[in-house]
């Protein structure tokens, strides 16, 4: 499963939108959706903000382990 597949999950499980989360990261929407569709790779500041903001682990998000 690709960044953006997890990511998505996460953001659809807490009933967020796009423009949400991108204001929680402190990013443009259109930013934050070129990661969720995998278009762009995701940075170490945003990977660790996703993190701490749905509380899972860096592997989680990455796909390495289940969500």
């Amino acid at each position: 499963m690709k960044v953006g597949n997890n990511i998505k999950k996460l953001r659809k499980q807490k009933n967020l939108t796009q423009e949400d989360l991108a204001k929680v990261l402190n990013i443009s929407r259109q930013a934050y959706c070129r990661y969720e569709n995998d278009q762009r790779e995701i940075s170490l500041d945003v990977l660790c903000a996703l993190t701490d903001f749905y509380e899972e682990t860096t592997d989680s998000i990455l796909g390495r382990e289940p969500i």
